[in-house]
């Protein structure tokens, strides 16, 4: 609560009771509050979730409804809270997976009266890279941007998971109006010397029908999430995107392009292996300045960002 109201507040309750006990006990109480005079109430926070890499993100029932799936929601979603894979908010109106580690922050904001928006992009379990990636961020994100403004958001983050981390400092390269980013546990790396060697081959495959004019043209590529390795149908100019080491989707070139110094909050497990080699602090040290952005690790790998730094997530967003 402003400080202000609490002051009225205060001497409201002074003058009814002409107690200075009273009066003494409640300044003393203020005193111990938390208070920010420049934060943003939560109600006004909008937070775009950019789910990882052959993720998918949670189920809202609010889109549902918009896009006239409610009842679909409910029988698919909604039912099973709790049961199977399946996950809720404490209202029940936002259905996440048990996998995704994500979903426990994005919980929490909720519950704390955040607005939130989780779309699903080309990255997707399902989209599998249907769109090279500042065409698939213009897509993902600027909808959703203008959603969170006509719900009444005054600020608008953004917060990605692994390959979704990555994609929000991209994010923060190319779109306008962000006034912060999450990167929880950034993930893919195609500039990394072993990666690049995987990848060799076939972004060279894709740079020539970029060259012959066939971009649009799919082929079988290499994906590797995790060290799990698998054959993915891409168009060569979208999968040129995502895994050149030079292109649009390495954190290294992207960190000192963010514009408007926009304040960071990189969070990652100690035991993750972008924090184990030094490169995720490089990456972080390389954004522009700003005395909010923050590095910060926690215990565990790259799936326990979530059940460990959830309450550091959320403190850092309450602070913009």
């Amino acid at each position: 609560m402003n400080i202000k109201i609490w002051g009225a507040v205060i001497m409201i309750n002074f003058k009814r009771v002409k107690n200075i006990t009273i009066f003494v006990f409640s300044w003393i109480v203020i005193s111990y509050l938390p208070y920010n005079a420049n934060a943003t109430s939560p109600e006004k926070i909008g937070v775009i979730m950019l789910h990882a890499k052959w993720s998918m993100p949670s189920k809202h029932e609010d889109w549902w409804k918009k896009i006239g799936k409610q009842k679909v929601f409910k029988r698919k979603f909604q039912n099973k809270c709790g049961k199977g894979p399946w996950r809720c908010s404490k209202d029940k109106t936002i259905v996440g997976h048990i996998k995704a580690d994500m979903r426990l922050v994005e919980f929490s904001l909720h519950d704390d009266g955040f607005l939130i928006e989780a779309p699903n992009c080309a990255w997707s379990k399902t989209r599998k890279y249907d769109l090279p990636v500042d065409k698939a961020l213009e897509q993902c994100i600027v909808p959703r941007i203008k959603r969170l403004k006509a719900r009444g958001a005054a600020k608008i983050v953004i917060m990605g998971k692994s390959l979704g981390a990555n994609m929000a400092i991209r994010a923060g390269v190319i779109i306008d109006g962000l006034h912060g980013i999450v990167a929880m546990a950034p993930g893919h790396r195609p500039e990394k010397p072993y990666i690049a060697n995987k990848h060799a081959a076939d972004v060279e495959h894709a740079r020539g029908k970029i060259e012959e004019g066939k971009g649009a043209e799919k082929a079988d590529y290499l994906d590797i999430n995790q060290g799990q390795e698998m054959q993915v149908s891409i168009a060569a100019k979208s999968y040129f995107s995502f895994f050149a080491p030079k292109g649009e989707a390495v954190m290294l070139l992207n960190a000192p392009k963010i514009k408007n110094n926009i304040p960071i909050l990189w969070i990652a497990g100690d035991a993750d292996i972008i924090t184990t080699d030094g490169t995720g602090k490089e990456i972080f040290d390389a954004t522009p300045k700003n005395p909010k952005s923050k590095y910060i690790e926690v215990s565990g790998g790259h799936d326990s960002v979530g059940e460990n730094g959830t309450d550091k997530i959320v403190e850092w967003i309450k602070s913009l």
